[in-house]
């Protein structure tokens, strides 16, 4: 009787629902500051047009192949704000998780550190070095396998199909998980262990073209991920070059798959400047 009296007496105090009221306001609080942090970019680059050739100049300028139209305001809104988060988010945890398993790893660590050294001598790195550093960039596909931020993605039937023996009537949503087929031994052989030489060409040649997906596939994949490649190179190859990231010892780290997989508890880290072994 106890319990039941405590029980009834929480629930009629309304607090799950002021607590839940309390979240959709912070919520919508926070769609406000990023709307006006978005406009604000947009009127200002209105309001002082620029030359460059960058993403939102190509967003103001782009028009309907049909209707020679401009985007309207709230469609640029829309696209500008889809880029940013979507363009921030996925690299920074994909970053988050290559510094973590290079963390865990020394060897591979050091072995990274070692042709940025002979590659860039210290220097900064550029565009134009990226070619010469392959292992840099066969360390962040091997963190993207393992830890894809963009961990599962859905596609819609549009008509009558058969996938895998099951039947999927048209308009019924088919559920790809990358994080389980980046895991999966068939294309994988001992799929948990973070090798970064299985993206060799040759030890790539003969697995299937979509036994790895980071960014999606077909005509609906990220639009920006060759962006997020070079963005995640040349941080990787700036970073770890000057300094070493590490784990705070005893720190947890989960795997927590909301929109996109981040670590549950966070991942503090420990920095640590190195100099260039020449």
């Amino acid at each position: 009787m106890i319990n039941e009296r405590v029980g009834n007496s929480f629930w009629s105090l309304g607090i799950a629902e002021r607590f839940q009221r309390a979240k959709a306001r912070q919520f919508d609080e926070a769609r406000i500051v990023l709307r006006q942090a978005v406009e604000y970019v947009i009127n200002e680059r209105r309001r002082r047009p620029t030359d460059s050739a960058d993403l939102l100049a190509m967003l103001m300028g782009a028009r309907d192949e049909e209707t020679v139209e401009r985007m309207t305001d709230e469609q640029l809104r829309v696209e500008v704000t889809t880029f940013l988060l979507a363009g921030q988010e996925t690299t920074s945890l994909a970053l988050t998780w290559t510094f973590y398993l290079l963390s865990q790893h020394p060897a591979i660590r050091e072995r990274l550190e070692a042709e940025l050294d002979g590659v860039l001598g210290g220097r900064e790195p550029a565009y134009e070095d990226l070619p010469n550093l392959p292992f840099t960039r066969r360390v962040i596909d091997e963190a993207m396998r393992l830890y894809p931020p963009a961990w599962g993605f859905s596609r819609q039937a549009l008509r009558d199909d058969e996938l895998g023996g099951y039947r999927l009537p048209r308009g019924w949503l088919a559920f790809l998980m990358p994080y389980v087929l980046h895991r999966h031994p068939a294309y994988w052989p001992d799929p948990d262990r973070f090798d970064p030489d299985r993206f060799l060409p040759e030890r790539s040649a003969d697995r299937p073209k979509f036994a790895s997906l980071p960014f999606g596939a077909g005509p609906r994949q990220c639009i920006g991920n060759q962006f997020a490649l070079l963005e995640a190179h040349l941080t990787v190859a700036t970073l770890a070059q000057g300094f070493r990231l590490t784990l705070v010892p005893g720190h947890p780290v989960e795997a927590w798959p909301l929109i996109t997989l981040r670590p549950r508890f966070g991942m503090p880290m420990t920095i640590e400047r190195r100099r260039a072994r020449h």
